[in-house]
């Protein structure tokens, strides 16, 4: 087996070991036998755990945000809020292609299992790495939303885009239930129905009025 081989076979295992089990709860041996590497293997390629779990998370990270702004600048100045969405959601929501769209969406919900365990355990090095990962991205998408919507605070739009995410995330990890719920009239597999529904719901609720301040000051007096 080639080094860059081996490489790929030890991000592959701690990728799965990752979504099956959390960052705290795999350890670099666990890691080593899924891959058929050594230890040794590890510290050559990565260097530590951490450093493992950073190019884990990067080499999924950093083809999405390629794709998300090559959309978005495909889309001009004059972009509408539904497209500018659109750019932002479509990657990660078809990652995984749409060929077998069975494997698409499993490949997709492991995935998002790894991003939602690691994000929930919150270990030290992730806040600082994940800025890094999405500073740029998010401050290009904010721009294009501040033009689209004029009167919309920066702080509204980046408000609105933490609550995408979140929707986003939510819809990839716990789709299955509502497919269940409704007897699969939800299809999570659909991706064009999913990305269509997320993109028509994100869309609105980002043109939404922003919540009056002397509403909110007036709710803080009362409530003291």
């Amino acid at each position: 087996m080639s080094g860059a081989d081996t490489k790929t076979e030890i991000l592959d295992a701690a990728e799965q070991l990752f979504a099956e089990f959390g960052y705290a709860a795999t350890s670099l041996r666990q890691i080593t036998t899924a891959a058929g590497a050594n230890l040794a293997a590890v510290n050559y390629h990565f260097g530590s755990k951490e450093e493992l779990a950073k190019a884990v998370l990067a080499r999924r990270i950093g083809p999405i945000n390629d794709e998300r702004l090559q959309r978005l600048d495909a889309l001009g100045k004059k972009a509408a809020v539904a497209d500018i969405i659109r750019a932002f959601l479509a990657p990660p929501l078809r990652l995984g292609g749409t060929v077998n769209r069975e494997e698409g969406h499993g490949y997709r919900q492991r995935l998002c299992r790894m991003f939602g365990r690691i994000s929930t355990e919150q270990p030290p090095f992730l806040r600082t790495f994940l800025a890094t990962q999405f500073r740029d991205v998010g401050s290009r998408f904010e721009r294009a939303l501040a033009a689209a919507l004029p009167g919309k605070s920066a702080a509204a739009i980046w408000w609105r885009i933490h609550f995408v995410v979140g929707a986003m995330a939510h819809t990839l990890q716990n789709s299955e239930a509502l497919a269940h719920l409704t007897g699969n009239l939800c299809d999570p597999s659909d991706v064009d129905a999913l990305e269509d529904q997320l993109v028509a719901f994100a869309a609105g609720s980002m043109s939404a009025a922003e919540p009056p301040k002397a509403r909110r000051k007036k709710s803080a007096l009362g409530a003291r």
